[in-house]
C-alpha cells in the first residue's frame, strides 16, 4: 500500500461548504412556499448558484444577506412566470432534473432548460418518461433524451411509480412535480436513496406517509409558507478531507465541523470504518429536518473491505475519493454494483480507471465497477479530469498525501461544488 508523505502533527479544525443537495432544494422549496424565506449556509458554488439564478428568472426575488445567506421572496408557485430566456443550469444535474419536475407541474410555465457541454451529455429519459406518464409535456430539443429540455407546464394527474433504480434525483423530480400540481404521489424504490426532499416536506409541515423505508406517499394540500433554511456542511465535500485525515501519517485527529449526517448519506463513514478508519461523531444536533454533527478523524491503518450493494446509493458521489483510500489500503480496493457512476458528470468508472492506469496502477474494469490489488507506488502523470469536479479533487488529495506530482488539465470544475477546496488543501 502507499505510504503517506504528510503527517498531522497538531489537531486541525476545518469547515466545508454547505450541502449541495440541500442548497438546490432550499431554492426549489422557497419557490414553492408563499412569502419570505431565509437561506443560511447556502453553497455558493456554481451549481446551486445556477439554480438560484434560474428561479430568479422565474419570479423569485433574491437578496444576498452576506456570505452564504439569502432572503428569498416567492409570489407562490401559482404566480411563478415563464422566463424571458433559456434557463441555464451550467453543470448542475441535480438543478436541471429537479427543476424540470417542478416546472412540468405548473400550467402557467413554458421554459427551455439547458446547461454546459457536460450536462448536455447526461441522460434525462429517467425523469422524462415517468413525468410524461404523469401527464407532463417535456421533450428533448435535440431528440436524444438529453438537454436542452423543452417544458410546457401542465396540470398533472396523481401517480404511482416503482423506480427501477435508487435515485434521489428521479424521486425528487416526480415528488416536486406532484407538489407543483397539488396531486398525490405514491413512490417505491429498490434501495434507500437520499431523502432530503422528504425531510424538507416534513420540515415545512407537508403530509408524507412512509409505508416502509422504500415506500412512501405524499398527499396534498401543499400550502407551504416561507421558512428559515439552515444548511449543514456537505458530507460529500467533507469526504475528501475525511479520507485525507485517515490516510495521513501522525497521531493527531482532524476536526471537521458542522457536517450533515443524514442517514441516507453516511455510507461513506460506514465504509471507511469497515476499512479500519477511526471516525468519531460529536456534538449531534438537528437543523431543517437534518441531522448534523462534528467529525473527529484519526490517522488509521486501512484494509480492503467488501462494499455491499445496499451501501452504493449512499456513497455514489464518494466512490472516487474512496478509491484514493483504497490506494492507501492493505489489499487494494474493489467497487461493484455501481453502474450509476457512468451517468455522473463524467463516466466515473472510465474516468477513474483511465487515470489510475496513468498512475501505473493495474486496474480491472467491469460494467458496474473496477478493482485493483495492493498498490506499492504510483508515478507522476497528467490527470484528465473529464470536466468532473470529484475526479479533480480526488486526485488532488492523492497528490498531497503521496507527495507524487500530478498535473491537471483543468480544475475550474471544483468550484461547482467546493469553492475554497484548494485553499484548505494548501493549509496542510
Amino acid at each position: 500500500m502507499l505510504k503517506p508523505q504528510i503527517k498531522l502533527s497538531a489537531k486541525k479544525e476545518i469547515y466545508v461548504p454547505g450541502d449541495k443537495s440541500i442548497s438546490h432544494r432550499s431554492v426549489l422549496f422557497s419557490a414553492l412556499a408563499q412569502g419570505k424565506s431565509e437561506i443560511h449556509g447556502f453553497l455558493e458554488g456554481e451549481d446551486p448558484l445556477h439554480t438560484l439564478n434560474c428561479f430568479a428568472s422565474l419570479g423569485l426575488s433574491v437578496e444576498s444577506l452576506g456570505k452564504g445567506s439569502y432572503s428569498v421572496q416567492s409570489p407562490g408557485k401559482q404566480n411563478l412566470k415563464s422566463p424571458a430566456g433559456v434557463l441555464d443550469f451550467g453543470n448542475a444535474g441535480t438543478g436541471i432534473r429537479l427543476s424540470a419536475g417542478l416546472l412540468a407541474g405548473l400550467p402557467q410555465i413554458t421554459a427551455t432548460l439547458t446547461g454546459d457541454a457536460s450536462l448536455c451529455k447526461r441522460p434525462m429519459a429517467r425523469i422524462m418518461n415517468p413525468l410524461r406518464e404523469m401527464g407532463a409535456d417535456i421533450i428533448s430539443v435535440e431528440g436524444n433524451d438529453r438537454a436542452p429540455l423543452r417544458i410546457v407546464g401542465k396540470q398533472l394527474k396523481r401517480y404511482s411509480y416503482t423506480s427501477p433504480i435508487a435515485s434521489a434525483q428521479i424521486k425528487s423530480a416526480l415528488v416536486l412535480a406532484a407538489l407543483a400540481s397539488e396531486i398525490s404521489i405514491d413512490y417505491k424504490e429498490p434501495e434507500v436513496s437520499r431523502d432530503h426532499t422528504e425531510n424538507m416536506i416534513r420540515f415545512l409541515g407537508g403530509n408524507i406517509k412512509h409505508h416502509s423505508p422504500l415506500h412512501f406517499t405524499v398527499e396534498p394540500p401543499y400550502h407551504f409558507e416561507g421558512a428559515k433554511f439552515v444548511i449543514p456542511g456537505d458530507i460529500s465535500s467533507a469526504a475528501f478531507y475525511i479520507v485525507f485525515g485517515l490516510c495521513a501519517g501522525g497521531t493527531e485527529p482532524l476536526l471537521i465541523r458542522n457536517i450533515g449526517l443524514n442517514p441516507s448519506r453516511v455510507g461513506i463513514i460506514t465504509v471507511l470504518r469497515n476499512m479500519g478508519g477511526k471516525i468519531e461523531v460529536t456534538a449531534k444536533r438537528q437543523e431543517c429536518g437534518e441531522e448534523i454533527g462534528d467529525l473527529l478523524v484519526y490517522p488509521s491503518k486501512l484494509n480492503r473491505s467488501v462494499i455491499t450493494e445496499d451501501l452504493i446509493p449512499s456513497i455514489i458521489d464518494e466512490i472516487p475519493i474512496l478509491t484514493v483510500a483504497g490506494l492507501f489500503s492493505e489489499g487494494g480496493f474493489q467497487i461493484s454494483h455501481a453502474e450509476e457512476l457512468r451517468a455522473k458528470e463524467s463516466d466515473r468508472i472510465q474516468s477513474m480507471v483511465s487515470n489510475l492506469e496513468r498512475l501505473g496502477v493495474t486496474v480491472k474494469e467491469s460494467k458496474d465497477g473496477y478493482e485493483f490489488g495492493e498498490v506499492k507506488e504510483i508515478k507522476p502523470c497528467a490527470i484528465e479530469t473529464f470536466m468532473d469536479h470529484r475526479i479533480a479533487m480526488s486526485f488532488a488529495i492523492l497528490s498531497k498525501l503521496s507527495g507524487v506530482e500530478l498535473t491537471f488539465d483543468d480544475t475550474s470544475w471544483v468550484d461547482t461544488s467546493f469553492p475554497g477546496f484548494f485553499e484548505i488543501l494548501k493549509s496542510f
